[in-house]
């Protein structure tokens, strides 16, 4: 990779992090459903499974997201992440975070106890 080069990605670099800055506002102090699961003894996928099964989550156009009742609530934010793909295309990859409510929900849904 040339100098020019080099510069060029620092750029993209510099928008992309700004892109994921705005957002991702409001989503600190949010915990992921890997470190949930991982309290509870379970694999990411078996919790969204199970919180599919139990009305909680649902899927839209392949996002992950809370079911229309629960929207509401304020149980969960969504966080946003990037990745190239094999073809050099930016892809966003949009997911569910749990709020200090959603994490309480969660608790009570789940009888264990998350240590943030």
């Amino acid at each position: 990779m040339n100098t020019n080069e080099k510069m060029e990605l620092m750029e993209s670099e510099a928008l992309v992090q700004e892109m994921l800055r705005k957002r991702n506002l409001g989503t600190e102090g949010c915990m992921l459903t890997s470190e949930i699961a991982r309290k509870a003894g379970l694999s990411t996928s078996d919790l969204n499974s199970f919180l599919m099964d139990q009305g909680i989550l649902c899927r839209q156009r392949g996002v992950l997201m809370p079911t229309d009742k629960n929207r509401r609530l304020g149980l969960t934010r969504q966080r946003s992440s990037f990745k190239f793909t094999a073809q050099g295309k930016l892809k966003e990859i949009v997911y569910p975070v749990w709020t200090k409510k959603g994490v309480v929900f969660l608790e009570r849904i789940l009888k264990i106890r998350v240590k943030n």
